[in-house]
């Protein structure tokens, strides 16, 4: 009897420690996998929302209680469960081969994100991270498996191990997708995201996915002041939500696919008072009349938010040629913060266009889908708040059709009428549909906010869809005859609409569109006829449209796009006294053909104005070539130079000028905006590009009288500007003059960007290019020659290769040479460049000494380079990006150089080179002995390391292409 007794304690024990092994294991692994910290990197609740607070009334039940039952129900409920999991998994592996688990980004406790586990119910080509509710027809992807886990609750299960690990509580408010605003907007209302998320809670026990959001979120705040009322109370509303929540899943209460209590509800009069509100139906633009006064008294300043944008420079374009005494047109960059330091309040309309446009849905990236609603979304409304802050009274938004889902199949009809609730089908459309709704909840009687649903735009120089069907309508013999509708709308019917609604400063939300409906085989039809030939439409080519739209994935999703129907009704369009449409759809197609020919300009002349013949010769030359190659005509104004030969040898125009680059003669400065006018008027150029201070801001005087596009490249501010005093602030006032009409500002370092930026020089027209890039062909990786140690065998070789000046550093790197010699005899110290005239007699008696070598001008930098082991540029010259440092690393030679702008960007410490401080001759001679002491091994290494930054960072055809991007639009 006793051995029994002790048999039995004895597996008891056993029993014990095993549960306790696997306790400890389990809670390891859980840490273990604990999410990275940098899951909130791109946390907007945290980043810009309120700040979090901490509640001081939690109950001791909260906060140490509950967690314990969590964790000890949990891990017993992960032990008594595992068979079901196990054959769970096999039906879902079995029903749709793929994944058993799938993951999702939710709010947390304190709004911090984590990981939830669920089965996966769903197809594998099914979008991710998209609340079910934003998904067309959710059915379709839902698997037979999957739809059984989803009725009965069970796709749930895993979520245990999320309570386990301390993420989840049983019972609490449902976590929320990191991108479901809304909910968390209105749970913070009732301080319901400061308590951890539950498997389940009072919200899914009353009435789950028919809940509205309002309602879902008052809920889960009456459970979180429970919660908070006292321990005991706390405890009996869980328990209480635990047995109902078991009754409602035997029940198969409130399970709806398709989501929030909005699926199915596409008629007004059972919307609720929330979707209505949101819908807007009240503020369709088609209930209003509208009295238009284009007289010159009716004078608006509007300012486009996104710059490069089709639609913004589209519109600019046509007020400046159709309303030119009602409409002043300005743009700012939205890409950088400058634009939050701009004075809105001068303007009278905002016409906000910045947003990411749609892509492929099907499989992105969390951090993609966050960009989407940082941009589309967040950037929308920041600017709006701004706008509305200082007074701006009009703020026209271009949202899109996409909020009320993609197109349906060519089976199906899609119209959209005054009834149709808005219902995006993904992340995109989403993304927009949040500005939408949010945007005009921000209107007041002081600040209107007009909403353009746009369908489809096309016109010259569009792309997306309608370029697709353009180059298809070109080559092919034939095509399928499909009888699907496609609202459309022409840029010039859009940019009318635009200048009307500014002019009438009215709110609401608008459908403009064409009068007429479109066939896609139509519109490929009428594009091979603008082009004088005959595509042949054909019936029997239909079958596999149909098929391709029923195939799952993206395949389906690009016919529709195609051929799917999607139209709104023309009710909704259609303005009393706003008369937009000014193009039919023929002659639409037409003018967007005719003129969208490709950028072969027959011979438009492009003006580049230069110091010297250098500047555009050894930093430039690509640029001439891709001109010329595209049927450009080339004109140069320079002092004349021997490499003025060898461009007007590829085909470039000279046109000599004189220029004194260091005097400060006004006289003298007057003749050259004199002769840059003549040769303005002259030539007649498209464009005008500058580069240096005298070419930049003499030249955009002139283009600014002829109302030439100019664009100067800023390669450096200066010694004038760099030192201060009265020769910065008169090259400050300089500029601003100058360039309050340039086209685009580009800038090789940041420095000299915030520098304009700060002096509010051009704001809103910057972009940032790598320097003049370096031509990785006419600048190969050369093979590193051998040296030693400096002090015997092998020598090793340095490089100052630039103009000998004191702002360039010679004097420290002529202090090093003195000492390193010394120590290091088996050094050499050569010098290439210019020589200014204070350093010609040191330079010939330190080379008469055997202390360095000086080559004076030399042609070939590539080829000198091909027998040094190491360039050194100690300047504190302002420079944009130097070229010598890009030259170097891109034949493969390690860089001794300042921590100063214009180089700081090319060297990595210790990868590529060394980083010292300016006019110090001490830290140079240290940097150079550190570079002696490494082996030959490894100082082709740091060469080999500095190719490989300027091949990803620094290729001049990034410049090249920066330079065709802004020429070709015209």
């Amino acid at each position: 009897m006793v051995q029994k007794k002790d048999d039995s304690s004895r597996k008891k024990a056993i029993a014990g420690v095993i549960i306790c092994g696997i306790f400890g294991t389990a809670r390891y692994i859980a840490k273990k996998s604990d999410e990275s910290p940098v899951i909130d990197n791109n946390n907007i609740y945290l980043k810009n929302k309120t700040k979090i607070t901490i509640n001081t009334n939690i109950s001791a039940y909260e906060r140490k209680i509950k967690p314990a039952i969590d964790r000890a129900l949990s891990f017993m409920a992960l032990i008594v469960l595992m068979p079901f999991f196990i054959v769970i998994s096999l039906a879902i592996y079995i029903d749709d081969p793929g994944t058993i688990f799938f993951t999702q980004t939710r709010v947390g406790k304190g709004k911090r994100f984590f990981k939830i586990h669920k089965f996966r119910t769903m197809k594998m080509n099914t979008p991710h991270d998209i609340p079910t509710h934003q998904l067309s027809n959710p059915e379709q992807y839902i698997t037979k498996v999957g739809k059984f886990l989803r009725e009965s609750s069970l796709d749930e299960l895993p979520q245990i191990w999320d309570i386990f690990r301390g993420k989840m509580s049983i019972i609490g408010p449902r976590p929320a997708l990191w991108n479901q605003e809304d909910l968390i907007e209105e749970r913070e209302k009732w301080d319901a995201n400061s308590c951890m998320p539950g498997l389940t809670g009072l919200a899914q026990i009353k009435g789950r996915d028919e809940l509205e959001i309002i309602d879902k979120a008052r809920i889960d705040g009456e459970y979180i002041g429970v919660l908070r009322s006292g321990n005991w109370k706390g405890f009996l509303q869980d328990v209480r939500c635990f047995v109902k929540t078991i009754i409602s899943v035997i029940n198969h209460d409130g399970v709806l696919e398709g989501g929030t209590g909005e699926m199915g509800k596409r008629r007004l009069g059972i919307c609720s008072a929330e979707t209505y509100r949101d819908a807007g139906f009240k503020e369709y633009g088609y209930l209003k009349k509208y009295c238009i006064d284009k007289s010159s008294l009716n004078r608006k300043k509007v300012l486009i938010t996104g710059i490069n944008s089709y639609i913004g420079e589209s519109f600019e374009v046509y007020a400046k040629a159709h309303y030119p005494e009602n409409l002043e047109i300005e743009t700012t960059d939205m890409t950088d913060d400058s634009w939050r330091e701009k004075d809105f309040s001068k303007y009278d309309a905002i016409f906000h266009v910045a947003g990411i446009a749609h892509a492929d849905v099907g499989h992105v990236k969390d951090e993609v889908k966050r960009r989407y609603y940082k941009v589309n979304t967040g950037l929308a409304l920041e600017t709006a708040q701004k706008a509305k802050r200082e007074g701006v009274k009009q703020f026209v938004f271009m949202s899109s059709m996409i909020v009320y889902g993609d197109s349906v199949s060519c089976k199906n009809q899609k119209i959209i009428d005054e009834y149709t609730l808005p219902n995006p089908e993904d992340f995109y459309g989403d993304s927009k549909w949040q500005a939408d709704k949010r945007l005009r909840r921000m209107g007041s009687d002081d600040f209107h906010v007009a909403v353009i649903r746009a369908p489809m735009i096309y016109g010259k120089g569009s792309k997306g869809n309608y370029l697709t069907l353009s180059k298809l309508a070109k080559i092919l013999p034939m095509f399928p005859d499909v009888k699907n509708r496609r609202s459309m709308l022409y840029i010039d019917n859009l940019c009318e609409f635009l200048s009307l609604l500014i002019l009438s400063g009215e709110n609401g939300i608008y459908f403009p569109q064409n009068a007429e409906y479109c066939r896609t085989s139509t519109l490929v039809e009428e594009i091979r006829k603008s082009k004088k030939g005959t595509i042949h439409l054909v019936k029997v080519l239909n079958f596999a449209v149909v098929a391709g739209s029923r195939m799952p994935g993206k395949i389906s999703r690009l016919i529709n796009k195609a051929f799917g129907n999607n139209v709104y009704s023309q009710k909704l369009s259609i303005y009393n006294g706003l008369d937009y449409r000014v193009v039919d759809f023929e002659e639409s197609i037409r003018r967007t053909e005719e003129e969208s020919k490709e950028k072969n300009t027959g011979g438009k002349p492009i003006l580049f104005l230069v110091n010297h013949d250098v500047v555009i010769y050894n930093f430039r030359l690509e640029l001439v070539e891709r001109l010329l190659e595209e049927g450009y005509e080339v004109h140069i104004s320079s002092p004349y130079g021997q490499r003025i030969d060898d461009l007007v040898a590829l085909g470039a125009k000279y046109h000599k000028i004189v220029i004194d680059r260091h005097g400060m003669n006004p006289v003298a400065d007057l003749a050259i905006i004199k002769e840059y006018k003549r040769l303005i008027d002259a030539i007649n150029p498209i464009m005008v590009l500058g580069y240096t201070i005298k070419p930049n801001i003499y030249g955009a005087f002139a283009a600014k009288a002829a109302r030439v596009p100019f664009i100067p490249n800023i390669t450096g501010l200066g010694t004038a500007v760099e030192n201060g005093g009265f020769c910065q602030k008169l090259i400050i006032l300089f500029y601003k003059a100058a360039f309050t009409h340039v086209k685009t500002v580009f800038f090789q370092n940041k420095a000299n960007m915030r520098f304009f930026r700060r002096y509010h020089i051009a704001v809103g027209k910057y972009k940032l290019i790598p320097g003049s890039g370096v031509n990785l062909k006419r600048f190969p990786l050369k093979s590193y020659p051998y040296c030693q140690d400096g002090k015997e065998g092998e020598p090793v070789r340095f490089a100052f290769i630039s103009r000998i000046m004191k702002e360039k550093g010679i004097e420290q790197y002529l202090v090093a040479a003195r000492q390193i010699k010394v120590v290091y005899p088996q050094t050499e110290f050569h010098i290439c460049g210019f020589c200014e005239e204070e350093y010609e007699g040191k330079l010939e008696e330190l080379n008469s000494k055997g202390i360095i070598k000086y080559h004076g001008m030399i042609q070939d930098v590539a080829e000198f380079m091909a027998d040094i082991h190491c360039v050194v540029h100690p300047t504190y010259y302002p420079e944009g990006i130097s070229n010598v440092l890009l030259e170097a690393c891109s034949c493969g030679r390690p860089i001794i150089t300042t921590d100063h702008d214009g180089c700081r960007e090319v060297v990595e410490d210790g990868v590529n080179g060394y980083m010292i401080p300016q006019r110090n001759s001490e830290a140079l001679v240290n940097a150079i002995e550190r570079f002696l002491k490494l082996s030959w091994k490894e100082k082709e290494s740091m060469g080999l390391a500095g190719r490989r930054i300027v091949e990803t960072q620094f290729d001049r055809m990034q410049v090249v292409e920066a330079y065709m991007k802004e020429i070709n639009y015209d």
